[in-house]
C-alpha cells in the first residue's frame, strides 16, 4: 500500500482546542496530540471465524461470534497520536485487540521489526464503526507504524 493511498482518506485533526478542564476523576490527555482518521482496506481484511470460515472448514470450536483479523499501514509517525480507523465491522461492543511495531520496508506483508525505537499502546476504545488507539513512539524521526487488530464480535 502506497502511502498515497494511505493519506488519500486521512484528515489531522488538532485535539484539544476549545475543551474545557477535564474532572479530576477523568483521563483525559492533559496534553495536546494529534489525530488521524483512517478507513480500513476491506481487500487486507481475513475473516478467522464466524458463517464463511464454518462453510469453508476452519471454525474455531472455542471461538464464537464473528471475528477478524488486519494489519494497518498507518506511515511514518513519531510522538503521540490518537488514530482512528473507522471499520464498519466494529461496535462499541466488539472486543478490539491491538498489537503496534516498526514496520519492514516493503509494505505491510513483509512484516514488523523489533528496533531501537519504543512504541507504546496506551488504550483501545471500540466505538460504532471503528476502534480508537493511543499511541507513542519515542524516536527522534518519523518511522513506520504498523498496527494489527483482532476483532471479535460476541
Amino acid at each position: 500500500m502506497s502511502n498515497n493511498h494511505i493519506h488519500r482518506a486521512a484528515t489531522l485533526v488538532a485535539s484539544g482546542a476549545g475543551e474545557s478542564e477535564a474532572a479530576a476523576a477523568s483521563s483525559a490527555m492533559p496534553t495536546r496530540f494529534r489525530e488521524l482518521l483512517q478507513d480500513a482496506d476491506p481487500t487486507a481484511v481475513r475473516q478467522l471465524f464466524g458463517t464463511a470460515a464454518a462453510r469453508a472448514g476452519r471454525p474455531e470450536p472455542e471461538l464464537s461470534g464473528t471475528g477478524f483479523t488486519y494489519r494497518h499501514d498507518w506511515g511514518a509517525r513519531r510522538g503521540q497520536w490518537v488514530l482512528r480507523l473507522n471499520w464498519n465491522v466494529i461496535q462499541p461492543a466488539s472486543r478490539v485487540f491491538a498489537a503496534i511495531g516498526e514496520g519492514v520496508p516493503g509494505g505491510t506483508a513483509a512484516g514488523k521489526m523489533i528496533g531501537s525505537a519504543r512504541y507504546t499502546l496506551h488504550n483501545v476504545a471500540p466505538r460504532r464503526n471503528g476502534v480508537d488507539i493511543w499511541v507513542n513512539i519515542a524516536w527522534s524521526a518519523d518511522i513506520s507504524l504498523y498496527v494489527d487488530y483482532l476483532i471479535i464480535n460476541p
